[in-house]
């Protein structure tokens, strides 16, 4: 070391106050004690007597360093410990509850070094002795948030198993309603077409007199077209959805099926504008029957049910949330109650504007092939102003 390292600590070791080596191991930040072979306390610190509230008299010379364990404590430390430290000389971080003089405990860590005569029989032991209740503390709360966290994710395991049997017992339910309904249907069409046929006789062949039976017979031909078009829609319906569950997956290019769409409802009269943008996302991996009805549904929904007091306006567009698709259909035309009708929207059958022709199917199968594919639908709409169908769809 140099003169100028030997200069600069002897400056610093002025602005000290001098060691008191014997207070030095009184008042350590942990605590001492040395004791015979046999265990017998020959020396406490002032530190370990003040974490014990015993007096230097109650322990020096009257107590044995085991007899400060508790019971489980005192028989490790002789069956492990002592033997351990015959052997090797020296023991660390050994972790014991010490018993207070009131009766609780205070855990430590421990680390002991043996002591030996020049012929190399031991003399005693030195001992240290490190509070851990922080520490401990900390584990058990460790522990805790441990235990509390296994405990929720067996919760969600359960819960998890429930909603998937939860699932499955759906998915078998929708697969029995959907045989039945085509079942249903299927079964009654033949019968129902008898009636007609034997209506269509009975009025080619009878004579009424009753100047109400002319009404009667339309009212009786329109029930009859009504039930008819309903069987024909619920077969119409279940066939389709087990046709595309098997369709296989591609990628499709957007523009040119929207534009195909398009292009066959004005042929079948249908005038408006569209506006379509998808350069947020170009393309769709699904099926491609999946995607034609999916758009035929909304956009032809977006002419039938314009507003007549203005030109129909369609914009179309893709728009990329994170791990998400959203494919738009926006149009200017009569909207929807959404307060009224919105717990509604999707079910079968059902229609809120009645004097615009159409089945009330078209959403309901939108709704549930989006489904099917993991999507869902989002739906804004301001009455007088138009509507808004956002379908968002996994990626």
């Amino acid at each position: 070391m140099s003169d100028v390292d030997n200069a600069g600590r002897s400056e610093h070791d002025g602005q000290l106050p001098k060691e008191n080596l014997n207070d030095f191991y009184e008042h350590a930040p942990c605590g001492y004690c040395s004791c015979l072979p046999d265990g017998v306390l020959v020396k406490v610190n002032q530190t370990l007597l003040d974490w014990l509230g015993y007096t230097r008299q109650d322990l020096v010379a009257r107590q044995d360093f085991q007899q400060l364990l508790t019971i489980g404590g005192r028989l490790h430390y002789e069956t492990y410990c002592v033997p351990l430290l015959l052997l090797q000389g020296q023991v660390r971080e050994i972790s014991y509850q010490l018993r207070r003089k009131d009766g609780s405990t205070l855990p430590v860590l421990m680390n002991a070094v043996l002591l030996r005569a020049t012929d190399g029989q031991p003399l005693g032991s030195r001992i240290t002795l490190f509070d851990i209740t922080d520490r401990r503390k900390f584990e058990q709360e460790l522990l805790r948030a441990k235990s509390e966290a296994e405990e929720q994710r067996e919760q969600l395991a359960r819960a998890n198993e429930q909603l998937l049997a939860k699932n499955e017992e759906l998915l078998r339910i929708n697969a029995d309603l959907d045989s039945f309904v085509y079942t249903a249907s299927h079964d009654l069409k033949q019968p129902i077409d008898n009636i007609a046929g034997l209506f269509a006789e009975l009025k080619n062949t009878a004579t009424f007199h009753d100047q109400a039976a002319a009404s009667m017979v339309g009212m009786f031909e329109e029930a009859l077209r009504q039930i008819l078009g309903t069987i024909s829609d619920l077969t119409a319906v279940v066939q389709q959805q087990r046709e595309l569950k098997l369709a296989p997956e591609e990628v499709l290019a957007l523009q040119p099926i929207t534009e195909e769409i398009i292009s066959s409802l004005q042929a079948k009269g249908g005038k408006g504008t569209f506006m379509l943008d998808f350069n947020a996302v170009p393309t769709l991996r699904t099926a491609r029957p999946i995607l034609h009805v999916l758009l035929y549904n909304l956009l032809s929904n977006a002419l039938k049910y314009a507003d007549a007091s203005r030109h129909p306006y369609i914009k179309v567009y893709t728009v990329l949330l994170d791990t998400t698709i959203v494919l738009c259909v926006q149009d200017n035309g009569r909207g929807i109650d959404l307060k009224r009708h919105g717990q509604e929207l999707f079910q079968l059958f059902r229609r809120f504007h009645p004097e615009v022709a159409g089945s009330g199917m078209g959403l309901y199968l939108v709704n549930r092939l989006v489904h099917q594919v993991g999507g869902r639908v989002e739906v804004h709409s301001t009455v007088g102003k138009g509507t808004t169908f956002r379908v968002h769809l996994p990626q």
